[in-house]
């Protein structure tokens, strides 16, 4: 709402911010829904502070997708697209029938909304070479 530093004022500055923070809280209400992906911190235990990490989202989606153990992903929805998977949909109702799990197709395309980094791309790429080779 402002084209250029001679028309910004408090008031728009402030709008702005708290539109960003209002984002925010949205993003992290929608997160605490989730079961496996709720955090990207992890705070190390009372006696290890100095274990605390960070793991970035993008990469524990990316590990879930590749995990050689596949369970089935709680967080992640596999999409169907043939009429193979239609059926399996179906089925499932009635019979049990195992999900498609995300990493069975060789051809995985992840859509970021807003966008990924240079570094991203190439943790990516890294950890789909080291887990799930052939997989683009």
């Amino acid at each position: 709402g402002c084209d250029s530093s001679l028309n910004l004022t408090s008031q728009k500055a402030t709008d702005a911010v708290d539109g960003v923070f209002r984002s925010l809280r949205d993003i992290a209400r929608v997160r605490m829904h989730m079961k496996q992906f709720h955090s990207i911190h992890n705070p190390g235990s009372n006696t290890h502070q100095a274990s605390a990490s960070y793991k970035p989202l993008l990469k524990q989606v990316v590990e879930e997708i590749c995990n050689p153990d596949r369970p089935d992903p709680v967080d992640i929805e596999h999409i169907s697209s043939g009429l193979t998977d239609l059926l399996k949909t179906g089925f499932s109702m009635f019979m049990k029938v195992n999900r498609p799990h995300p990493g069975d197709h060789p051809l995985l395309i992840i859509f970021m909304v807003g966008g990924v980094s240079i570094s991203e791309v190439k943790m990516v790429k890294d950890l789909v070479a080291t887990r799930k080779p052939g997989t683009q």
